[in-house]
């Protein structure tokens, strides 16, 4: 008869075993929505991404507090904001609307109230500085 130890030794075993597997397979579906640049679709809510993304919003959840060291939220807010930054760069005619709606923002005035907070400058104020500082490349077309 199996003793209570190595029973319950097993049943963690197997559950780290499919714990793993579920962020591994997050993992790749986090690879996809990246290659696809699913943070620019805007409206969706931590169900929705996680739905959008094969799991549950508990697994979404432990995956960021684990591997990432921060919330989903924070993250896709970043991703959205360097988005934005490198849109404003390439884009130099396109309005500060234009650039949040682009990058999944619900509208403006929360696009730079985020933006503010990440960079400690304006949208515009971050255009103006980036395009005069000499570490920042050009874009390669202003056309895009």
């Amino acid at each position: 008869m199996e003793t209570l130890v190595r029973r319950l030794g097993r049943i963690f075993t197997l559950n780290d075993h499919n714990e793993n597997r579920k962020m591994d397979r997050l993992q790749k579906a986090l690879d996809w929505w990246m290659e696809t640049a699913s943070w620019r679709i805007p409206f969706r809510t931590l169900k929705e991404e996680a739905d959008y993304l094969g799991t549950d919003t508990v697994t979404l959840f432990h995956y960021f507090e684990q591997r990432m060291k921060t919330d989903f939220r924070t993250w896709r807010n970043r991703l959205r904001l360097e988005d934005a930054k490198r849109m404003m760069l390439e884009n130099p005619g396109a309005s500060t609307a234009e650039i949040a709606r682009r990058t999944g923002f619900s509208n403006r005035s929360n696009f730079s109230r985020q933006f503010l907070a990440y960079t400690g400058q304006t949208p515009a104020q971050w255009r103006k500085e980036a395009r005069m500082s000499p570490d920042i490349p050009a874009p390669e077309n202003d056309y895009v």
